[in-house]
């Protein structure tokens, strides 16, 4: 793609109409984004080697499912004042948002440096997909038509910029937590993030043991501690379950106690995007089950589903979904996990 702003390539309209949305969309590229501009943070050294930390991280995965990750700039990675994506769209998103157009991304610093690096990691795997761009109503409405797997519908031009449907919207979103799931099991293990890990688990080793003996089962308490992310200020949590008894069992119940408080309260995290992973681990087992074995877990079929998303080329996933599920169905995937809005 000429220029520079990571679209490979631009669709639909005459020639001298894709001539002027690439030149639009360069513009776009190359301004500062107002909105996020008015939130933002400065830059803190620390800031830097956490960014240079985890796109490294990021590209190496990329690169493992297919993917071509370019260098991200960092004038395009904007850290924001913490509640600045909720009042940037209005209630629709926190934490983090993905400028596809401008190939921008916006990060809310907070307490937690997990955290901050969870959500650089995720916006950065929606930006460093690669991208398809579009000509709408003319060259000037340049509009994205593909971001990793997930594909705007074109049939209509005269829907407005983000109400178009939005087929496999809800499998890239899935695609993209699964990806910062496996980004945070890497850096979980490196400083300085593996001290508040090591606090959480701490804390969740008390609730866990207390919901075992309440006959909570055993699965569910899996599930919950494998989704648990983040608690808010972890270290003064564990000192204020070691001050409150000496006694093991005491520091259990204090513990859930105190976890189902903070949990109310916001101060806890789980990883984001369940429902839309719920639907994606339920169509991986259904294709596991109808697949004669060429698949052995859910982590086969997800490097499948991961190198479409990464390398831009659906159709070895689409043969291999037409041949395990049966004519029709990757099309049916595709409106099954569609969105019906997509913002910039």
């Amino acid at each position: 793609m000429e220029g520079k702003t990571s679209y490979e390539r631009v669709v639909g309209g005459t020639g001298e109409e894709k001539e002027i949305a690439l030149k639009e969309l360069q513009n776009i590229f190359d301004e500062p984004n107002k909105k996020m501009g008015e939130y933002e943070l400065e830059k803190a050294p620390e800031d830097l080697e956490l960014i240079i930390k985890t796109e490294s991280i990021v590209d190496d995965l990329v690169e493992r499912y297919g993917g071509d990750p370019k260098p991200f700039p960092l004038d395009h990675i904007y850290i924001l004042k913490a509640g600045s994506v909720f009042d940037m769209t209005e209630g629709k998103l926190g934490g983090g948002i993905h400028m596809p157009l401008g190939v921008k991304i916006g990060v809310e610093k907070g307490e937690s440096n997990l955290l901050f690096a969870s959500s650089i990691a995720h916006e950065l795997f929606h930006a460093k997909s690669p991208k398809v761009a579009r000509v709408g109503k003319s060259g000037e409405d340049v509009r994205i038509y593909r971001s990793g797997i997930s594909m705007m519908d074109k049939k209509n031009l005269n829907d407005e910029l983000g109400d178009e449907r939005e087929y496999f919207g809800m499998l890239e979103e899935a695609i993209v937590a699964e990806c910062t799931k496996k980004f945070l099991e890497k850096i979980a293990k490196e400083e300085p993030f593996s001290k508040e890990v090591e606090a959480v688990e701490k804390i969740w080793g008390w609730v866990s043991e207390y919901y075992l003996k309440t006959g909570m089962a055993e699965e569910k308490i899996q599930q919950i501690g494998e989704e648990l992310k983040f608690i808010s200020q972890p270290q003064e949590k564990i000192n204020e379950v070691e001050a409150f008894s000496e006694d093991e069992n005491e520091r259990q119940s204090y513990a859930a106690g105190m976890f189902r408080r903070i949990y109310e309260k916001g101060e806890v995290e789980s990883l984001e995007r369940w429902r839309e992973r719920k639907m994606m681990y339920d169509a991986f087992d259904n294709i596991i089950a109808r697949a004669n074995g060429r698949f052995k877990n859910r982590d086969d079929v997800f490097n499948e589903f991961a190198k479409a998303n990464f390398s831009g080329n659906y159709l070895p996933l689409a043969r291999m979904i037409e041949n395990t599920m049966g004519k029709g169905s990757f099309r049916k995937l595709a409106n099954e996990f569609a969105k019906e809005e997509k913002g910039e």
